[in-house]
């Protein structure tokens, strides 16, 4: 074990392990730079070489080492010292790398020859890629921290002690330890060890404070009557209660509400289910919704509104909801309509706006606006196809009016061969079929019948998610059929003028 020079760690894990990766997650304040500036600083002032990978401005980096009492600008000069800072669009392009590793190669030709004895990237958000157990990011990050061969220290902001991100899977694998940092009452902070590959690690959090040019050291003051110090709105906070319509609620969604509110999670009730809201004593309703279930989402603020001295309701989603959607919530009821890719301050402050406002019943706001947008028609029960124009109508008045940053639509069509060489319309009846009951039509995809062939609209759909339907839809066909498929994939944007010419799309 080397030491790591935080003495909180240092106290409970005895150091780190060399050459392998350490993981510290926390919120805003709660001193994971102070912590990296220190991880660094034991290398230098051994006369070895360091690299940081920040997405804070090198002043700033600097500004902090100096209140620590940290000499940077020594080993920035002679060469020991490599800071690197993230560029604005570095996470959009990184994103959209179909090969992770030709980032991570660039970066290790910009560290120089000489491979670093330790690294800390703070934060390694940046790396991740976005949405679901998608992992590709962070595992590209893991082979090349352990090609590298330094000591590495890593930080998160969100919590890894209760719903996991999945994206992270690979980084806790390959972690000897996770570690928490929390920012408590005035300069008291707590360092808690959530995972260790070290046995008989004491499970109570260590106390720790930041000083000016003595940086992290143990606390050994008074026990704060409080262990945490929570950011709020003037007076008690307020609180939410946070109802989702998915397996789980979003963990970036609830970590973002938890700044400055009491949070109450749990499930939405099944379809006539009891809604227990009643006796809560709560300040508002928070809806996170998925993909899959918008409509769902959309009949329970319905519900909500039908009950006395309804509190304000807000719609949160992790993606783009369709305008048709957003319109949809809010004529039911929903008060404000909320994303996680709006930045924090947005979201809260819009947050805080609905929270404040009194809750508008929907018979009481006028005029009433119906609804502009195509969806998948229904005839006694049944979903049914979408005509060439239909579909193509609905599809460009989605792009005008959502100005979406991802969709793809995937044409399919029966095709003969020599063991089956007639399929008729009975064959794309039962195509139709599986592509109605295997889409997600009452969340926003729509599905046509063009010709010979079946044409689905997937919304939000990048084209690995388009990948994965025709993957069960090919599955679900090949019970029923012998002949093949022949798909075709347009993803936006890159597709958009192909689809065009295909479908002969209308223009607004």
């Amino acid at each position: 074990m080397i030491q790591s020079g935080i003495a909180p760690l240092d106290e409970r894990l005895g150091g780190l392990a060399p050459a392998r990766i350490h993981l510290v997650t926390g919120g805003l304040g709660s001193g994971k730079t102070a912590a990296c500036l220190h991880f660094l600083d034991v290398a230098l002032r051994q006369g070895e070489d360091a690299a940081m990978i920040t997405s804070d401005r090198g002043s700033d980096v600097k500004a902090l080492a100096a209140f620590l009492g940290i000499d940077l600008d020594g080993p920035l000069r002679d060469g020991r010292l490599t800071l690197l800072r993230y560029r604005s669009d570095f996470t959009a392009r990184f994103r959209q790398l179909s090969a992770p590793e030709r980032a991570l190669a660039d970066l290790r030709r910009m560290m120089g020859a000489e491979s670093p004895s330790r690294i800390a990237i703070d934060p390694l958000d940046p790396f991740l890629s976005e949405g679901g157990p998608v992992i590709s990011g962070s595992v590209a990050l893991v082979n090349f921290l352990e090609e590298l061969g330094a000591t590495a220290l890593l930080t998160h902001s969100a919590d890894t002690t209760d719903i996991l991100d999945r994206r992270l899977d690979p980084i806790i694998a390959s972690s000897v330890a996770v570690v928490r940092l929390e920012k408590g009452h005035g300069n008291v902070h707590y360092l808690g060890v959530v995972r260790a590959r070290v046995s008989d690690i004491p499970t109570a959090p260590v106390a720790f404070q930041i000083r000016r040019d003595a940086g992290i050291e143990r606390y050994c003051g008074p026990q704060p009557t409080e262990r945490r110090e929570i950011s709020s709105p003037p007076g008690a906070p307020r609180k939410l209660l946070v109802m989702h319509t998915s397996e789980a609620a979003s963990t970036d969604i609830v970590a973002l509400l938890q700044r400055d509110y009491d949070v109450l999670v749990r499930p939405a009730p099944a379809a006539g289910g009891a809604l227990d809201i009643a006796a809560t004593g709560i300040d508002a309703m928070v809806i996170t919704v998925s993909h899959d279930a918008v409509a769902q989402a959309i009949s329970l603020i319905a519900r909500i509104n039908e009950q006395p001295d309804v509190v304000p309701i807000v719609l949160a989603a992790r993606f783009n909801l369709r305008s048709i959607d957003r319109a949809r919530a809010m004529r039911v009821g929903a008060d404000e309509i909320l994303a996680s890719d709006m930045t924090a301050p947005e979201f809260l402050q819009r947050l805080a706006n609905a929270v404040s406002r009194v809750h508008a019943k929907p018979a009481e706001v006028s005029p009433y606006y119906s609804d502009t947008l195509i969806l998948q028609p229904e005839r006694a029960g049944t979903l049914q196809p979408l005509a060439r124009d239909d579909f193509a109508a609905a599809l460009a008045s989605h792009v005008s009016h959502d100005n979406p940053t991802q969709y793809t639509v995937v044409t399919l069509r029966v095709n003969p061969d020599a063991t089956h060489t007639t399929f008729g319309a009975s064959a794309l009846g039962v195509l139709v079929d599986l592509v109605l009951r295997s889409s997600r039509s009452r969340s926003g995809d729509l599905t046509a019948v063009i010709d010979n062939r079946v044409a689905v609209y997937l919304h939000g759909a990048r084209q690995s998610q388009a990948d994965s339907f025709v993957e069960r839809v090919r599955e679900l066909w090949a019970i029923r059929h012998r002949a093949s498929l022949r798909v075709e994939t347009f993803p936006y944007p890159s597709g958009e003028p192909k689809l065009r010419t295909i479908f002969e799309m209308a223009e607004q």
